[in-house]
């Protein structure tokens, strides 16, 4: 089988029309009713709705429900309200010839037209004019985000060796699939505020180390009011992960819950859920298999999650691959012999597939993932690497080492925005306080 490349239109955009009446924690709102004031803007219910409509089309593993979906709504559209202002601030604008140029790029990339592009849109009941001011929007916040983040982000010469010199005493030659919590706190959060996130913190690594999933515990936190996130955060080296993080994976075994971390953002736990040797290259191809559990047709997302957490059980429980996915696995092309779905190389999948294709070690199995075609769980039989090229590898590195230390500074400079900003909730979101 060849999972060919699907349109993604909401990475870089909010798509979705307004669905009337609007509702939220089960309330009918007005059409544009304000659900809040951020600094000099406001938010609407008209955003809430086209933006909650996005994220619900968009279908992504692990989306909280409920009150939980609409407090992370609310959030989002503060945040973004933040930076736009922020962009104006820095008379940081996308003109139409910008905003031309973004949409004949989205049609190239997913070899339409941009006539093709806006038919598309039309014909999955989108506002075509709707859709253009979100994508101006979200150039907008990205500009910014990279003028913010990429300005004086330096890598010294000496932090590249240090790493390569980790690497090759072997320090770097695991890849850590690692569940997060983070139990979040404002940044100038006083003794009493600090001492509580510490103490639920403290709480949920106990009753993880119980057994009870990340997932769980995230979301029984959020019915408390407990301002709280958590996911997977795949598959990575020690050079692909925040230095507070990987500073703890030394002598961590499968399944060890973390104590508390402390950083700005608040109290973080992390559980390795696995660790295994591989080489420091990327692939250039990779041989893998998998089961395909398809979202397509008549069974649902959460029928098509349970049965493929069924699957993973029978394969951690020691049942054959093989025989697995000639039983279960809905791609037809490969199921008979047994999910093989022999070479390919960067750009033959789609892009959650080839992700999790190339960072997993060989002869390990893949936690299960969702793309455009339904739940996957993936095992790697072979690889191809490519030749040692020693300038190739201190790229990669210092690479590495940009995005760990950009992903830092990005998260504190949210982190300031919000604290330094004025929010005023109203209507259904002032339960959120």
């Amino acid at each position: 089988m060849r999972l060919p490349k699907q349109l993604t239109l909401s990475i870089l955009c909010t798509l979705g029309t307004l669905l009337s009446p609007i509702t939220a924690m089960g309330q009918e709102l007005p059409l544009d009713s304000i659900i809040a004031v951020v600094n000099d803007d406001i938010v609407l219910s008209s955003e809430f709705a086209r933006e909650r409509d996005t994220m619900l089309r968009q279908n992504q593993p692990g989306l909280p429900t409920g009150e939980e979906l609409d407090k992370l709504i609310v959030e989002r559209l503060i945040i973004r309200s933040i930076q736009l202002q922020e962009a104006e601030r820095r008379n940081i604008r996308i003109d139409e010839s910008g905003l031309q140029r973004a949409i004949e790029d989205m049609a190239r990339n997913n070899n339409i037209t941009p006539t093709q592009l806006r038919q598309q849109i039309t014909a999955e009941g989108m506002d075509f004019l709707q859709f253009r001011e979100d994508l101006r929007k979200n150039l907008t916040v990205n500009t910014l985000t990279r003028r913010e983040i990429d300005s004086n982000l330096f890598v010294s010469d000496a932090e590249v060796e240090e790493l390569l010199s980790s690497n090759n005493a072997g320090e770097g030659e695991y890849r850590y699939t690692l569940e997060h919590i983070l139990v979040k706190l404002p940044q100038q959060a006083d003794t009493q505020q600090d001492a509580e996130a510490l103490r639920v913190a403290q709480t949920l690594a106990s009753r993880a180390r119980d057994g009870e999933t990340f997932v769980s515990l995230v979301r029984g936190a959020r019915t408390t009011g407990t301002d709280i996130e958590g996911g997977n955060l795949g598959t990575r080296s020690l050079g692909d992960m925040p230095e507070l993080f990987a500073d703890q994976m030394s002598g961590m075994q499968q399944g060890d819950v973390t104590e508390p971390l402390r950083s700005v953002a608040g109290y973080h736990l992390l559980k390795l859920v696995s660790r295994a040797t591989v080489s420091q290259a990327t692939p250039e191809r990779v041989r893998a298999r998998h089961v395909l559990i398809s979202t397509r047709g008549s069974r649902s997302n959460t029928e098509a999650q349970a049965l493929i957490r069924e699957v993973q059980e029978q394969l951690d429980g020691g049942a054959d691959f093989v025989e697995v996915a000639q039983s279960y696995s809905d791609d037809a092309s490969t199921a008979a012999s047994g999910g093989d779905l022999g070479w390919f190389g960067a750009g033959e999948m789609v892009g959650e597939f080839e992700q999790v294709a190339f960072s997993t070690p060989v002869n390990v199995m893949s936690q299960p993932f969702k793309s455009a075609f339904g739940w996957h769980i993936v095992e790697v039989l072979e690889q191809q690497l490519p030749e040692k090229n020693e300038a190739a590898e201190t790229a990669k590195v210092r690479d590495e080492l940009r995005q760990k230390k950009g992903e830092e500074r990005y998260e504190n400079w949210l982190n300031s925005l919000r604290d330094n900003a004025y929010v005023e909730l109203r209507g259904f979101a002032k339960a959120f306080q």
